[in-house]
């Protein structure tokens, strides 16, 4: 349990800080993409999408490494803090920045065209005709009621890749020596140490039903037609 709970915390932070990452990449780019369909944002987003859909991550991750840490000499190659100095956020920021974008694209391409499909289904929508009827600014129709009504297929591809990425960031973790769950992993296997690869097992079935959970929450937030009991 030990050795879990001490992998679970830079995990936990590697995850979130990619979740939040890709959604502040492919949300925008999916709402530009269904307001503009068929045109210049659209198809530029679907090549985006495509690209980080299709690319392994190990690969994405040496050629961060390449640039970034061996060219350019601008971050760290791997770990979370630096070797032998204060333990500082911007240590922190530094070594997480690589990790957390490889680890968003995983998740980016899925999003942008879950976002995509989602608004182009609720823009033909009558409550969307009736607000742009009245004259409402399109940016106000887009924000508060075509985005919110189509983030409800987003939430859920979210739902569900977050406990993944919480026990599936093995890869990445190992490329860039992060001491997460993913590293923990991977040097239990190797050891033959059985319990602790069966303590993570247990910690992302956990992971999904509290998602899921959390998931049905959100929905209620998002969507007034829906309540609870």
């Amino acid at each position: 349990m030990q050795m879990i709970l001490e992998g679970l915390g830079p995990t936990i932070l590697l995850t979130f800080a990619a979740v939040i990452i890709a959604c502040l990449i492919s949300i925008p780019l999916g709402v530009q993409s269904a307001r503009y369909q068929n045109k210049g944002w659209d198809n530029g987003s679907s090549v985006f999408s495509f690209l980080a859909t299709s690319t392994p991550s190990f690969f994405l991750a040496l050629i961060f490494l390449y640039v970034f840490s061996v060219k350019l000499k601008v971050l760290p190659i791997g770990g979370m803090y630096d070797v032998g100095k204060k333990e500082t956020i911007g240590s922190l920021l530094r070594h997480l920045f690589m990790p957390s974008v490889v680890l968003a694209m995983q998740l980016v391409g899925s999003l942008i065209q879950y976002t995509r499909s989602s608004m182009l289904e609720v823009m033909r929508e009558d409550f969307v005709r009736t607000a742009r009827s009245k004259g409402i600014k399109e940016k106000k129709v887009i924000i508060k009621h075509v985005l919110r009504n189509s983030l409800i297929p987003v939430v859920t591809y979210l739902g569900m890749e977050i406990p993944l990425l919480i026990g599936g960031a093995v890869v990445t973790e190992q490329v860039f020596s992060w001491p997460g769950i993913g590293s923990l992993m991977i040097k239990s296997i190797d050891a033959r140490d059985y319990p602790v690869v069966m303590g993570i097992t247990v910690l992302v079935a956990i992971a999904v039903l509290v998602f899921n959970i959390l998931t049905d929450l959100v929905y209620g937030i998002l969507d007034p037609r829906i309540r609870y009991n």
